[in-house]
């Protein structure tokens, strides 16, 4: 039987890249127009393309070609591939953001032209998280093609979820494009090195900064088809076709993520990534309140506002903007468009917090009232902070003003006054923070009460054999005045980490912000130490002070806070260590000065597990990591477990690191050139000249170590917080009970927004193990118990008091 190859034309462009996204816009008509002038012109000639912004672009700036194209792909000639809004990083995004990928790009293709997708495409990101197998079942996609890795000869396989779904994955062969002229000798190298293949496929045409089809490549290729019409079937087809006529029966089985590749990316422009964390958080936290606030009084859903941020955050996720890979102008274009989404968020976020505030009582007379939203569906306790002003200004010296917190029905909560965020040496803005629970998917009252007290001084720290100890029942956490390191972290008794930890680590790096030529970062190049009083003083600005370098900031009944200032080279490090009295984590914030080009900063946590297995979060699932230095990529959290034993780093926005000798090493920033791209052997960047390099000056990074117990619940609540604000209400109206139930700690929910026929609800089973869970929608009367599979995402709407998938 002939073999039959199956010929995909597309045009690759990159919407960001080494460009800003209106050239981008500019190259996507130009090519679009190119591409219809084709289809038009040649019979049999079939052009692919992807990516609805692109689409939403010509739509808007050309509308007549707009129409152009609809009307090829009505008779066939021009295929819409994938479906997505754009092609994204696929290892960094979380499972809700590939849902919004694929919901907006599907949406509008459904609008626009009718389609449906069987085959989703993602040519060109670095790496695929095995999380989006049961992604893609869920939404109805069957196959999946994508390049990077590319594993020789492993053309066909069965990938397999987390959860045990399936879909059929390829990976191309030659890359996704071909330069001017080459398109006829990539089909016949092809050809002569896999004769034995039945069924092929062959991508071609110009591409990452567009192009598509060109003249001399089309007519070369139907020569080709022609001399080799009685040996094989060659024809100008799609994605579908290809795999409705591939044989799928005994393909090879992978169970794993496809990486690793361009490792640097995990880590290059830390801004962009935290950005898009941030903006992840929020956007999961607005929509759970803002459903919320239509179950609890009726408020609007502001679909259409949510949307626009939604595309902000889309666009953002693109494969060369949140890899870090782009020029400089588009990494700021990227944090203004973020910015954008943030501030939407925001006041959306502000209308549904105060309509569901709306019916709680007038607060009694020098009483301020606390409100806090908290996002999930089950209690969470912990350590809370709010800041507000005095009705007056107290100019008394010596006095300073204390507030303590109570609960709603009256009884006293462990609180402690601290600096607020503005330096006033004036006793006028508040902050205290306090040990609370709040109540599940909804408003927790609390009440602060002030008082006037003189000579106010925090509470002294205990040392002993040059450490700071924090001994408070369950958690004992020693903090070495000589070095700066946790020196000890221990819960009930046993150690958490082995012998002093916390170490930030340099290597020597190179300009390429991809990291396309290693699979690690080895190059042992020194570590911060802990830098004198003196300098220390001179660093905050005091030089004439007497101040100790590890010192206590902040300490009280609820928490101490002590603070370390590091240096390696031209670069400083201030560590601050958050340690509470009633839990059992250790929050670490580093906020980093880098001022040394072409490094990478790493933070060593040992752990003393050398025999554990490493293991990370990523898109509904968890994934055991590589242990031996290689770099990889994780989301939320990721740690080493031994046995019962082992310890987490809960992160807001650091994907990137490595493991070894039962260290946990998370990469905090690289600073290579921007773009700085490895051609041969040549010369990466040149050095008669300044360069910006990516992340120099202050970035922030804030970590919390704690054990694997509900994990994925820590780490959520870490990253979607509760929202507090001190809001006085009217008093009008009933106040807002809990929106939604989940009986398990393990079952998370995802996203919760309003539809236009109902309400939408994501649950996720974080675990390998079979589970049942009860979930209550009071308001609605639902109330159902529901049973997962391991590793189980739940797509459900509501119908009338029922869950439907």
């Amino acid at each position: 039987m002939k073999p039959k190859i199956h010929l995909l034309c597309n045009a690759h462009l990159d919407p960001v890249w080494l460009w800003q996204w209106k050239e981008g816009a500019a190259e996507a008509v130009s090519t679009f127009r190119v591409a219809v002038n084709f289809c038009e012109k040649y019979d049999g000639f079939v052009f692919n393309h992807n990516e609805a912004v692109l689409y939403k672009w010509v739509e808007e700036y050309e509308p007549e070609l707009f129409q152009k194209i609809q009307a090829l792909v009505a008779a066939g000639k021009w295929k819409i591939m994938g479906g997505w809004y754009l092609q994204p990083d696929c290892t960094m995004l979380s499972g809700e953001s590939f849902l919004n990928q694929i919901e907006l790009g599907q949406e509008y293709f459904k609008e626009k032209f009718g389609v449906s997708f069987k085959t989703a495409i993602n040519f060109d990101p670095f790496g695929h998280t095995r999380g989006l197998v049961q992604i893609l079942a869920k939404c109805g996609y069957q196959n999946y093609i994508y390049m990077r890795p590319n594993e020789e000869a492993l053309f066909d396989f069965k990938w397999v979820g987390f959860d045990g779904s399936e879909i059929c994955a390829h990976n191309i062969f030659g890359g996704y494009n071909t330069l001017k002229g080459t398109a006829r000798q990539k089909i016949e190298d092809y050809l002569n090195k896999y004769p034995e293949h039945e069924t092929g496929l062959i991508l071609w045409g110009i591409g990452n900064h567009g192009g598509g089809p060109s003249e001399i490549d089309l007519n070369e290729i139907n020569a080709l088809i022609d001399e080799r019409k009685d040996k094989a079937e060659i024809v100008h087809s799609d994605a579908d076709s290809y795999f409705s006529g591939l044989n799928k029966q005994n393909l090879p089985v992978k169970k794993t993520s496809l990486c690793h590749t361009m490792v640097g990316c995990y880590t290059s422009q830390v801004r962009i990534k935290q950005a898009h964390r941030s903006l992840e958080n929020k956007l999961m936290v607005t929509e759970k309140m803002m459903a919320c606030a239509a179950l609890q009084n009726g408020t609007e859903f502001d679909g259409a506002q949510m949307k626009r941020a939604k595309e902000d955050l889309a666009f953002s996720q693109f494969h060369d903007i949140l890899p870090g890979s782009a020029i400089k102008q588009a990494e700021e274009d990227s944090l203004r468009l973020m910015s954008h989404a943030e501030e939407t968020l925001d006041r959306l976020q502000a209308k549904a917090f105060f309509a569901l505030c709306s019916g709680q009582k007038k607060p009694m007379d020098k009483q301020i009232p606390i409100m806090a939203f908290n996002p999930h569906p089950y209690a969470v306790e912990g350590d809370f902070e709010i800041e507000f002003m005095l009705e007056n200004q107290n100019w008394n010296d010596g006095e300073q003003t204390v507030a303590c917190v109570y609960d709603e029905n009256g009884n006293a909560l462990v609180c402690q006054n601290e600096k607020p965020s503005c330096t006033f040496h004036l006793d006028w803005i508040q902050k205290v923070s306090f040990r609370g629970t709040l109540a599940p998917s909804g408003i927790t009252r609390f009440n602060c009460s002030l008082s006037v007290v003189k000579d106010y001084k925090m509470l002294s720290q205990p040392e002993e054999n040059d450490a700071i100890v924090i001994d408070a029942g369950r958690l004992r956490v020693e903090i070495s005045t000589k070095t700066g390191l946790i020196q000890t972290y221990q819960i009930d008794g046993s150690d958490m980490i082995a012998g002093e930890t916390g170490v930030l680590e340099v290597f020597s790096d190179n300009e390429d912000p991809w990291g396309m030529t290693v699979s690690s970062f080895q190059d042992f190049a020194g570590v911060f130490s802990l830098i004198s009083n003196e300098e220390a003083a001179d660093f905050i600005g005091h030089r004439e002070e007497t101040l100790r370098n590890v010192r206590v900031i902040e300490n009280g009944s609820l928490r101490t806070k002590i603070q370390a200032i590091f240096r390696y080279d031209k670069t400083y490090a201030v560590v601050e260590y958050t340690i509470p009295k009633h839990d059992i984590y250790l929050d670490v914030d580093i906020t980093l000065f880098s001022a040394n080009a072409n490094k990478m900063i790493k933070y060593r946590i040992d752990t003393g597990h050398k025999l554990g297995t490493a293991y990370g979060q990523t898109a509904f699932g968890t994934q055991e990591l590589e242990n031996g230095g290689a770099e990889v990529t994780f989301h939320k959290w990721c740690g080493i477990k031994e046995g019962k034993g082992g310890l987490c780093a809960i992160n807001r926005g650091i994907y990137g690191g490595s493991f070894e000798n039962g260290a946990i090493k998370l990469s905090l920033l690289r600073t290579p050139a921007y773009s700085a791209h490895p051609i041969l052997d040549r010369e990466i960047a040149p050095k008669n000249r300044f360069l910006s390099h990516i992340d120099m000056g202050e970035r922030h990074f804030s970590l919390r170590l704690a054990p694997f117990e509900n994990i994925d619940a820590q780490a959520q609540c870490f990253n979607e917080q509760p929202q507090i604000m001190s809001l006085f209400p009217s008093g009008e109206g009933a106040p807002s009970a809990s929106s939604i139930l989940c009986s398990s700690k393990d079952v998370l929910v995802s996203s919760y927004k309003q539809t236009p026929d109902g309400f939408a609800l994501h649950l996720f089973n974080t675990t390998e193990h079979e589970q049942d869970a009860e979930i209550s929608i009071p308001s609605l009367g639902i109330r159902e118990t529901l049973h997962f599979g391991k590793f189980e995402l739940k797509l459900l709407k509501t119908d009338g008091k029922k869950l439907c998938e």
